[in-house]
């Protein structure tokens, strides 16, 4: 709601101060325009309710009730209503949106360079890889690629900062993810053979893998919480 005051100068033969009013010709008006957001009484409550429809080839009817608060403010109440045919639903929409450029510590670049490899692939296996996605994407990759380097021990692990013992978990982490990259962005081989040898000389002789290394975020590692977890883990990034 806009409201506007305006002070608009008039003839008066009355004395201002020691002056006498003098109006021009064409008058003088000054106008200030302001807005004002109006809202409802009450507070905005609002419900969401999902269904999932399994049609099987035939016409389905959902009948749906909906029940108003009765203390609802009259004329304020609305109903909105969306059919997504995609199972994952609104998740996916704007999915490009959800790029972003790694930056920071060693979990950190990865935390955010991973999810733009699994957002790439979903894109282009559902074509919907746009070359200006690509692109952007790519750039990306290859920042993410470029810094995860500085992490890097001499013997191929890879660390938080860089710097002393690596990490067993994160080194895998990286070497999965890099292997994934390969088909956006060049990787060397090297590096990640380098990796790969690192990993397999923390085998012990029963078969699983040595857990070295810290890290700040433990959340990161998801399901991965004991030597089993973490030789699966290891062992699928290897055949990824």
């Amino acid at each position: 709601l806009n409201v506007s005051v305006s002070a608009a100068a008039v003839q008066s033969h009355a004395a201002c101060g020691n002056g006498v009013v003098n109006v021009p010709e064409r008058g003088r008006v000054d106008t200030v325009t302001r807005g004002l957001l109006v809202k409802a009484e009450g507070t905005e409550k609002s419900h969401t309710y999902n269904w999932l429809l399994c049609p099987t080839g035939e016409a389905l009817t959902e009948e749906v009730e909906v029940q108003l608060p009765q203390n609802v403010v009259d004329g304020s109440a609305r109903i909105s209503l969306s059919v997504l045919g995609d199972i994952l639903g609104r998740a996916l929409n704007n999915l490009d949106g959800l790029l972003q450029m790694p930056y920071g510590c060693g979990e950190q670049n990865m935390a955010l360079l991973s999810p733009n490899i699994y957002i790439l692939e979903y894109l282009r296996n559902t074509n919907q890889l746009s070359p200006p996605i690509l692109d952007k994407a790519t750039k990306f990759l290859t920042s993410g690629y470029q810094r995860q380097l500085n992490y890097k021990n001499a013997d191929g692990a890879y660390s938080t900062f860089g710097q002393g013992l690596g990490n067993t978990w994160l080194t895998a982490f990286v070497l999965r993810s890099f292997g994934k990259a390969q088909s956006f962005i060049y990787v060397d081989p090297a590096t990640m053979e380098q990796s790969k040898t690192w990993l397999e000389r923390q085998q012990g002789k029963h078969g699983c893998f040595r857990a070295l290394g810290k890290l700040l975020n433990n959340r990161m590692k998801g399901g991965v919480t004991d030597e089993v977890t973490l030789t699966a883990y290891i062992t699928a990034s290897m055949l990824e």
